[in-house]
């Protein structure tokens, strides 16, 4: 079939090498660059930039995230042609090659990891024409994201584990039976029989960790509605606002909570919530995310969050940062 889609794999040079023979691996990969959430685009010309190509990698990439109180895109966007594609720009994290070939038969997608640094995402979309290859890359986009969005939890995870706080860490462990690389800085602000409020404090901003469990019973616990009754239950008995009466709750109406099951989560299947905190009785408010999953082994449905609180700054950053140290989870072997 024609327009059938292609996914060729590319080994690493460096990881072939050292799969061949007894030669220990010598060669460490360089450090890879970019912003946060960067993507680095390389064309053949400024026509597929400025054209159809350009704007459906745009369209896509540039959306709004969900969830944040203020318009942010979920990824930035660099662009180069591949005439200057030099080893400089080879150093960025996450790559997309774009190529119009007329001599193809059909849409061909190659992707590598750690191909020129570490950790790095290379994706090249080559195409007979401009139709075949939006196709195709319509098709993937998601899995794309996907890949991107792990490069970015694995570059945080870079800095914060060097720093994890061991006794935070072992906290978690002895109540849940899992551990979470969070860095120092953070400490335990609330230790309940079955959750956990983990904060850190600046000036004008907030970060925060919750862990909680509750009975798992049956599979309409992972609905939307559910779960909201179920955050908003903790956070009501756990979470004080700063003013009598006043509690944590989640915003139903304006930004109403998102859920998506969510494939690479270390817990297997998990759930993803986003959306918006709020105070009752209060004008307090920002973003969170959280994933819940039942654990086979105790029979509760667990729940990781993270959400963030900083007045009139973005914050889509920090929130990735919190998503990262959620998706650090690690099972304690029994």
């Amino acid at each position: 079939m024609k327009n059938s889609i292609k996914i060729a794999f590319l080994l690493v040079f460096a990881v072939v090498m050292a799969s061949c023979g007894d030669k220990p691996r010598t060669a460490k990969k360089d450090r890879s660059v970019g912003g946060t959430s960067e993507i680095m685009v390389v064309t053949q010309n400024d026509e597929q930039w400025n054209g159809r190509i350009g704007d459906s990698l745009r369209h896509f990439f540039l959306d709004y995230q969900y969830g944040l109180p203020q318009p942010e895109s979920r990824n930035e966007l660099a662009h180069i042609n591949l005439a200057g594609f030099s080893d400089m720009f080879k150093k960025h994290k996450n790559i997309i090659e774009v190529e119009i070939k007329p001599s193809l038969e059909k849409a061909v997608a190659e992707t590598a990891e750690d191909l020129w640094a570490a950790p790095q995402r290379y994706i090249k979309i080559s195409a007979p024409d401009l139709t075949s290859w939006v196709e195709l890359f319509d098709k993937q986009k998601e899995v794309y994201q996907q890949w991107f969005d792990k490069v970015e939890r694995e570059r945080i995870m870079n800095v914060f584990r060097p720093t994890k706080d061991e006794d935070i860490a072992n906290a978690i462990a002895k109540k849940f039976g899992f551990t979470l690389t969070v860095p120092k800085g953070f400490f335990i602000a609330k230790d309940e029989p079955d959750f956990m409020w983990i904060r850190k404090e600046q000036e004008r901003s907030s970060a925060c960790l919750i862990i909680y469990q509750t009975p798992y019973k049956d599979t309409l616990q992972f609905g939307t509605n559910s779960l909201v009754a179920m955050r908003d239950m903790m956070l009501q008995q756990y979470i004080p606002g700063p003013l009598e009466g006043s509690y944590m709750a989640t915003e139903t109406e304006f930004v109403p909570p998102m859920v998506t099951n969510v494939k690479d989560f270390p817990a297997g299947y998990t759930m993803e919530m986003r959306g918006m905190w709020r105070v009752v009785n209060d004008f307090m408010g920002g973003p969170f995310v959280s994933y819940t999953f039942a654990d086979s082994r105790t029979g509760n449905l667990v729940t990781v969050e993270g959400y963030y609180y900083e007045p009139n700054q973005k914050k889509r950053n920090q929130l990735l940062q919190l998503e990262a140290i959620a998706y650090s989870l690690n099972f304690v072997e029994e």
